[in-house]
């Protein structure tokens, strides 16, 4: 599959057509959203500095080469974002009229192989339950705003059920403040990827300490930020940097659930998502509340989190003498 049109201009076409074709490239260029576009250009850099790091040649790369490389992203990363490397890595390959060394059978192979891998350990990562996350937000340093924004990071993606990739992209821009609570504008998500936007409510919490509103309100006041990127990261001296990544808000996850004694080898930024949805589940609301916060499409993705938070409620084994 091609993802560019051909060079026009030795050939003698109408006028008609030149118009034509003009017209079919600014499509194929807003094809893709920004940020996928942007990802997929930092994906490509990411994949040359490893090369250069390894003494490998990056364009044109060897199936080997790529073999090698998603072997070390299925250390840490996602399916669907090493995925998202190798088509980078492919386009970047017929851009320059290479074959594809994603498409050769040992990559694919690799890749098959790989998806098992990530699969077991996917499933492996446990739900973060609200009296979880009150123990965590309870031991984070409120005299220290790497823990005010850390308590924010947590407690508004726990309960706006939010991806870590929404949580990152978030802009002070995108939120509204009202009587009964925060609205929150999730401008592109993983369902929404031509950017037309979700809005969820944040209503006040009875826990100033896993309240979303509170801690969104005392992490802008305490940053002093007015405008652009809310979550960034802070270095040793407690300087406010640049926006954070989607794998930093992983690390957070883990780090804090480790104060707590929770085994951080259980635990990612999906924990947040899925602990909203288990603990709403037991708390019985119900399927169509849910998916509203969640934004999911469909309720087949849904259920499992549901079983999940509902095992034990009118559960067989209970009241029977045991």
């Amino acid at each position: 599959m091609s993802f560019e049109l051909k060079n026009i201009e030795t050939m003698n076409l109408s006028t008609e057509i030149v118009d034509l074709h003009n017209a079919a490239k600014k499509h194929l260029e807003h094809s893709k959203a920004e940020n996928t576009k942007r990802a997929y250009g930092s994906d490509w850099q990411q994949f040359v500095s490893w090369c250069d790091e390894n003494h490998l040649e990056s364009l044109p790369a060897t199936a080997e080469t790529v073999s090698y490389y998603i072997t070390y992203l299925g250390k840490e990363h996602k399916a669907s974002t090493i995925k998202r490397k190798m088509t980078a890595i492919s386009q970047r390959h017929k851009t320059a009229r290479y074959p594809s060394p994603t498409k050769s059978v040992l990559v694919k192979g690799v890749w098959d192989g790989l998806l098992r891998d990530i699969g077991k350990r996917e499933e492996g990562k446990e739900a973060l339950w609200l009296q979880d996350l009150r123990r965590i937000v309870e031991v984070l340093p409120e005299d220290r705003i790497i823990g005010i924004r850390n308590r924010a990071i947590l407690v508004v993606g726990w309960a706006g059920a939010m991806r870590r990739s929404e949580i990152v992209s978030l802009n002070v821009e995108d939120l509204t403040f009202t009587r009964d609570g925060l609205l929150v504008l999730i401008r592109t998500s993983k369902t929404d990827q031509f950017g037309e936007g979700q809005e969820i409510a944040l209503p006040y919490g009875s826990n100033p300490l896993t309240c979303p509103v509170r801690s969104m309100q005392d992490w802008l006041e305490a940053s002093g930020i007015t405008s652009g990127a809310i979550f960034r990261g802070i270095d040793r001296h407690g300087n406010i940097k640049e926006r954070l990544t989607d794998q930093s808000v992983r690390l957070v996850v883990r780090k804090c659930c480790e104060k707590v004694g929770l085994d951080p080898d259980n635990y990612g930024a999906h924990s947040l998502r899925s602990g909203f949805c288990s603990t709403a589940a037991r708390a019985g609301k119900n399927e169509h509340q849910i998916m509203r916060q969640t934004r999911h499409r469909k309720a087949d993705s849904l259920n499992r989190y549901i079983k999940y938070g509902t095992l034990f409620e009118d559960n067989p084994a209970s009241g029977i003498g045991l």
